[in-house]
């Protein structure tokens, strides 16, 4: 069973508690300030920064909600269609919550597709 996709704003994930599972088919989650277990989110954002290293296939870009922002990383053949966005774009993005070496939370993405702004603009009005 898939566990469902939960849209809320960048600022709830950078502010939870991280939930690092042991079971391989547990997810890591998030708790919110609302107490609310949070593993697969969607977001709606601009991209503000671009990273790629085409040696390592990796990408990652950083995308902001007028809330915070949050590093979404991608490797091999996610990272090739993270290459095809830009800087300025407006973007959703659906994946699951992970934390890197350094213990920052990140999205690795499953769907990254390009929206239009009225879409992002509806999204600020609906959770904020």
């Amino acid at each position: 069973m898939r566990i469902p996709v939960k849209k809320i704003p960048i600022k709830e994930i950078t502010s939870g508690k991280f939930v690092e599972t042991e079971g391989q088919w547990e997810s890591n989650y998030i708790v919110t300030e609302n107490s609310e277990k949070v593993s697969r989110v969607a977001l709606y954002g601009v991209i503000v920064s671009k990273y790629s290293n085409i040696a390592k296939e990796f990408c990652s870009v950083t995308v902001e909600d007028l809330t915070d922002d949050i590093r979404v990383s991608g490797f091999k053949g996610m990272a090739k269609k993270l290459e095809n966005f830009n800087k300025g774009d407006v973007v959703l993005v659906v994946g699951r919550l992970r934390k890197d070496l350094k213990e920052n939370t990140y999205v690795f993405p499953e769907i990254v597709r390009k929206v239009e702004a009225d879409e992002f603009f509806l999204n600020v009005f609906e959770n904020y």
